[in-house]
Formats: C-alpha cells, sequence, structure tokens
C-alpha cells in the first residue's frame, strides 16, 4: 500500500472522497496537458510514446473512480450527495478517456500532420481543465462561492469557444474533401475532442449545482 494510500485509510471516512475527487481533477489536468503538450510537439514517431503515457493517465484514472466507488459501497455518511460523487467521479474519468482514445486514433491512422482546430480544441481543454482543479477543490470548503461561480462561467465559455472551432473545423474538411478517408479520420476526431470539452462542463456544472445545495 502506498503512503497515499495508508494516510486515506487513517482519515475520516467521509473525508477521504474530497481527496480522491481532488487527485482525480489533478490527473484530468496532467492528461490535458500531455495530450496538448504531444499535439504540439509530436509526430508520427512519437505517437506511440504519447500513447503509452496517456494510457498510464488513464489507467490511474479507472483507479480514482474504482477506489470512488468502493468507498461509497463502504460509507454511510458522505459529505457530498453520493449521485454527485458519482458523476463527478465519472465525468472526470471520462474527459481522460477521451483524450486517451485521441491519442489512440493517431496511432491507429498513422496521423501525419496535426490540423490546427485541434491544437485549438486542445489547448481549450487544458484550460478548462486548470479550473476544474479549482472547481473540485473548492468542495471541500466552498468557501468562496463567487469565485467558484466565476470559475463556472468561464469553463462554459471555453465550452463554447470550443464548439465554435469544432463547428469552424467539420466545415473546412468537408469544404474540400479531397480525401475522403482522411475526411472520416478527421470528423471521429474532432468528435471526440469536443466531447472532452463537454465533459469538463459537466463536471463544472455538477460542482455548480452541489455548492448551491451546500453552501
Amino acid at each position: 500500500m502506498s503512503l497515499n494510500s495508508l494516510m486515506r485509510w487513517l482519515k475520516p471516512r467521509e473525508m477521504v472522497f474530497f481527496d480522491l475527487l481532488e487527485e482525480a481533477a489533478a490527473n484530468v489536468l496532467a492528461s490535458a496537458q500531455l495530450f496538448d503538450r504531444g499535439l504540439r510537439t509530436g509526430s508520427p514517431s512519437t505517437w506511440a510514446d504519447l500513447r503509452r503515457e496517456m494510457k498510464e493517465l488513464e489507467h490511474k484514472g479507472d483507479e480514482f473512480t474504482h477506489e470512488i466507488m468502493d468507498r461509497l459501497n463502504q460509507t454511510f455518511v458522505t459529505p457530498l450527495e453520493r449521485e454527485d460523487i458519482m458523476e463527478l467521479a465519472h465525468a472526470l474519468d471520462d474527459v481522460v478517456d477521451k483524450l486517451d482514445s485521441v491519442t489512440e486514433r493517431f496511432v491507429l491512422y498513422r496521423i501525419e500532420t496535426v490540423m490546427p482546430a485541434a491544437l485549438e480544441l486542445s489547448n481549450l481543454a487544458m484550460e478548462g481543465a486548470q479550473e476544474l482543479v479549482h472547481l473540485i477543490n473548492s468542495l471541500r470548503t466552498m468557501s468562496d462561492v463567487k469565485d467558484i461561480r466565476r470559475r463556472i462561467r468561464h469553463v462554459h465559455a471555453l465550452e463554447n469557444q470550443a464548439d465554435s472551432v469544432f463547428h469552424a473545423a467539420l466545415a473546412q474538411i468537408f469544404e474540400d474533401p479531397k480525401d475522403p478517408i482522411a475526411l472520416i479520420k478527421w470528423k471521429e476526431i474532432f468528435d471526440i475532442i469536443e466531447e472532452a470539452t463537454d465533459d469538463i462542463k459537466l463536471v463544472a456544472q455538477v460542482v455548480g449545482s452541489t455548492v448551491m445545495r451546500n453552501a
């Protein structure tokens, strides 16, 4: 058992959920940063390494989710509504899963050049993940509701920007589809990255509703 795991078991059970959610949010940010860095500095020769590193973070996210679910089954009183904890855990995990899925497609589809729109979406996802760390950390005390609301609005604005970039990217690849196979590949990639930004917004929404009920 690692030191972190041992410390969690020694803490009051109800407080451990905050630790686990905060670690899951930090893992989302690490994944988004790796993803963005990999797309900006990568090339076909580096996709396999990016995929391997992302898979490690994806497994780590799964472990956080499984531990949260296990502890929910063992804990009678939780610091937040059980449904909120479950939704936050799954939504955080979904962000990492989707970014991991994109890196898998970069390998499978042998992507040679990253389209600019993918870099824009990646940057927006990373910025959203940074906000999620603050929002999840805020659940422990809910002491600054004004700041929480500001960050939630920012996440919504980022997701709206991602929608605009996504639609513009689709318009671009369908405007002159010289290579139908490339079109199919990139549409799927854009779809998944945009879904990741949707999951980031979902986390922010759940934080918002949780704060409204408990602050």
